[in-house]
Parts: C-alpha cells; structure tokens; sequence
C-alpha cells in the first residue's frame, strides 16, 4: 500500500505539472505569431473542460477499473497537446484551436480524476494522504508556469507532454473496484452543490478563481513577450 501510494503521488505530480505547464506554454506559442492566437489556443483548452469534467466524472464512477481510464485519458491529453503544437503554424489557426477544445475535454482527468482514486489507494490513512495529494496541486501551480516560462512555447509543450505521457503508465496499475451498483448520473454532479449546504461555503469562493485564471494569465504572459 505505501508504495502504491508513493506511485500515486509521483504519478499526480507529473500529470499535474505537465497540465499546468501545458496551458502557458500554449499561450505562449500562439503569441509568436501574435495575441490572438495565443488567447484562442488557451481559451479553446481551458474552456472546454467545463464540458469535460462532469462526462469524464460519470464515467470514472460507473467504471469497474477507473484508473485504466484516467490512462486513457491521460494519453490522449498527451497527444492532444503534441498535435496541436504539431499543426499549429502549418495548418489554419481553426484547426489548432478545434484540436485543442477537443484535448481539454480531457483535462478534468488530471485533476480530479487523479484525487477521485486516493480513497482505494490510501485506504484508512485517507485524510493524511489528502493533505499529500493537496500538495502536488501546489507545487504544480509553481513548477509548470515557471517551466513554461523558462522553456518557452515549443519546448515547454514538449516536456508538459512527456510529463503527462510518465504518469500514464502509473493510472494504468491504480487498483480496481467492484462495479458500482447505482450508476452516476450527469446531472447528479452540478445538483450535488446546491443541496448540499456544507459544500457551498467552499464552492464558490474555489471556482470563481479558477475560472478567472486564464483571463488573468493572458495579458500578463503578453506584455512579459
């Protein structure tokens, strides 16, 4: 279990890390050929987990080996990513920002997708290894924008890439659990806040950040270029 343990922790702070080195770096390689392209390239990754995040949820819960999942989903934001810094400058700027709502659907996987797991990995010592797990949260948020910044665009994306491609063999060997008898569904997950008078103190003061993040970052990384 300790060791499984210790895995898990590697494996989340290298799928983490690469998820916050990828979105600047992006950024970044879009302000090469100017701002817009650089907003439209973040906007397209970010936004789209919205979507993503209550699908890939459900899905995680109905499934009898979640952690196989969560790999899948880690590689295809591995590649995701690698395609569109792939065709990006070759191909009209649509298309790169079409792969990259489509790469950020994913993305929800490597935040709670990752946490969604500790229980069956930690066992008893949960709340001790959520204190673990709420620290490679941290180190990513400083680790990646400083690689990206440090990297660059097209650099930077290529080590968000392997970071997130090491993890995945990690999720792979997350242990399994009998198949849920009561199936999730979508709409549980956004009906769970408001009925849930506990969870509300902390909801929002946590997601009306988050979701200025990507506003914030942009004209920052743009007058630092």
């Amino acid at each position: 279990m300790a060791r499984r343990y210790v895995g898990y922790l590697a494996g989340a702070t290298l799928a983490r890390t690469g998820d916050e080195l990828s979105g600047p770096a992006l950024l970044l390689l879009g302000l090469a050929t100017g701002p817009h392209a650089g907003s439209a390239l973040l906007a397209g990754l970010t936004a789209a987990a919205a979507i993503g995040g209550p699908v890939f949820g459900a899905l995680l819960d109905r499934s009898p080996a979640p952690g196989r999942l969560l790999a899948v989903a880690l590689g295809g934001y591995a590649g995701g990513i690698a395609l569109v810094a792939a065709v990006f400058g070759h191909l009209p700027l649509a298309v790169a920002v079409a792969l990259a709502v489509v790469t950020g659907l994913l993305n929800p996987a490597i935040a709670g997708g990752w946490t969604a797991q500790l229980p069956a990995v930690a066992g008893p010592d949960l709340p001790g290894a959520s204190r673990f797990d709420a620290m490679t949260f941290t180190a990513a948020a400083l680790a990646g924008p400083g690689l990206a910044g440090l990297l660059g665009g097209p650099a930077g994306l290529a080590v968000a890439v392997a970071l997130v491609a090491v993890a995945t063999p990690v999720a792979w060997r997350l242990p399994k659990r009998p198949r849920p008898r009561q199936k999730t569904r979508l709409r549980d997950g956004p009906r769970s806040r408001p009925r849930s008078p506990a969870r509300a103190p902390a909801w929002s003061p946590s997601v009306t950040p988050c979701s200025a993040r990507p506003t914030c970052a942009a004209p920052r990384t743009a007058r630092c270029c």
